[in-house]
């Protein structure tokens, strides 16, 4: 696999792109295989509910390495010291796979008593467990794959990564067809079959993601390295993985407050709020790939001290997620009502959620530039900045309206989302003035050429 040219010399689209389709894939994979199974048994949907939220929660622990991981690399590749960045890689791969596998014996040691907690009735009980703790295999393997997906990113191949999210998720899907049917002579294996389908998806991944990025890019593997964790880099790591997670932390803390107060509003709020909750992610796939393309550019460019272009790459990846943003939420709009009726028939339903696609044409705009600043700042060491707009305005802002205008005023669902609307543009507009502001020079990563 060639290396290609330099990051820096690529376009934001040719980074992007690949990203977008990733993302989306993961998202997608869900519902197809929650639809999968919603056709053999609600019951089985229902015994997933709780491993799933829990996968879903063990993620982002990972993710706040590899966030540290794809910046620190790409300052060092942009700095031209590939040692430092190989050692980093290293590092990360097995920072992370310890992580998995103390996830992993939470879930094998205490999965059975979290799920009593969660309230699982007893007729499904066993049938969770056991999708639960196969499922958590694949938390060992999910954790070394990010790693090794965003250093993938990092050296300019984010295509390589969106294939080998296509063949992991195709074999998913096929294993899963498979095992719930009991195709070719298979048995019929139920929800332990479906989670085994997805360990042996992550384990594939896992293997061709391994081979490209240390056979296809020529970066040397070395046990030692995997065993011998350098301080400085494990702290520059943590330096932006940490605050990253604060604040992905506090945002699911933001969500589910929301959420105690919408079940105030009653179960046509909720089941309004799930449906429209899961078209916003898509909504916000193009600027979340702006996003992530545009971090990866700029830690390349800080890390060469070209702080200028790093500075103007960044507004531009803004005007251009601005304008593809806007595209999105029109076409949203045009089509909300066909849209929201392929989910449920139930009007009251239908008519708490058209009103919040208005919304969406102003509330999107500033989430853009929320996440592609965000980004941005993180991308060039300037980590914490970002988390304390998340504290001070999800927590000060967001709230706060959002529960006067929708349980107060009565404004219901609407008003909730309000609040969301105000907390992304002036949180927005205060991480987009730190940018202009350039403070973020001095607070870069202290990276060795």
């Amino acid at each position: 696999m060639k290396q290609g040219r330099s990051v820096i010399d690529q376009s934001l689209f040719s980074l992007s792109w690949p990203i977008f389709i990733d993302i989306f894939l993961h998202l997608a994979t869900l519902l197809i295989n929650t639809y999968m199974i919603s056709h053999v048994s609600m019951t089985m949907v229902a015994a997933t509910t709780v491993g799933n939220q829990f996968f879903d929660i063990f993620i982002p622990i990972f993710n706040f390495i590899g966030i540290g991981c794809s910046v620190v690399v790409a300052q060092y590749l942009g700095a031209g010291n590939r040692e430092q960045a190989r050692k980093a890689i290293h590092l990360s791969i097995s920072f992370n796979l310890v992580l998995g596998v103390l996830c992993y014996a939470f879930i094998s040691v205490m999965g059975y008593q979290v799920l009593i907690w969660m309230n699982t009735p007893d007729a499904i009980l066993d049938m969770s467990y056991d999708y639960f703790h196969v499922l958590g295999i694949c938390l060992i393997f999910e954790a070394i794959a990010i790693i090794m997906a965003s250093c993938l990113r990092v050296y300019g191949q984010s295509k390589v990564a969106m294939y080998v999210s296509i063949i992991m998720n195709v074999i998913t899907v096929i294993g899963n067809i498979i095992v719930l049917y009991g195709f070719w002579g298979f048995p019929q294996m139920g929800l332990v079959g479906v989670a085994w389908s997805t360990v042996i998806g992550r384990v594939i991944g896992v293997t061709l993601l391994f081979c490209l990025l240390f056979y296809g890019l020529r970066i040397k593997a070395e046990l030692f390295l995997f065993l011998h964790w350098n301080k400085k880099i494990l702290k520059q790591i943590f330096q932006i993985g940490l605050p990253s997670a604060g604040e992905n932390l506090s945002w699911s803390g933001q969500v589910l407050v929301m959420t105690a107060f919408i079940g105030l509003l009653g179960e046509t709020a909720l089941a309004a709020q799930a449906i429209f909750f899961q078209i916003s992610y898509f909504m916000m796939l193009f600027s979340l790939s702006i996003g992530v393309g545009n971090e990866i550019m700029v830690g390349h460019l800080v890390g060469a001290k070209r702080f200028n272009d790093a500075y103007k790459r960044t507004f531009k990846s803004l005007i251009l997620g601005m304008v593809v943003t806007a595209i999105v939420v029109i076409t949203f709009f045009l089509v909300r009502e066909p849209l929201v009726t392929s989910f449920t028939n139930d009007w009251d339903v239908v008519n708490t959620i058209l009103p919040i696609f208005i919304l969406s044409i102003f509330l999107e705009p500033g989430r853009t530039q929320n996440i592609i600043m965000v980004n941005a700042l993180r991308a060039t060491g300037d980590a914490k900045f970002p988390l304390y707009t998340a504290l001070i305005f999800m927590w000060g802002i967001a709230i706060p309206i959002g529960y006067f205008l929708g349980i107060k005023m009565g404004m219901g669902l609407l008003g909730i989302w309000i609040g969301f609307a105000c907390d992304e543009w002036v949180r927005g507009l205060v991480n987009a003035w730190r940018w202009k502001s350039r403070k973020w020079e001095s607070k870069r990563l202290n990276i060795e050429h």
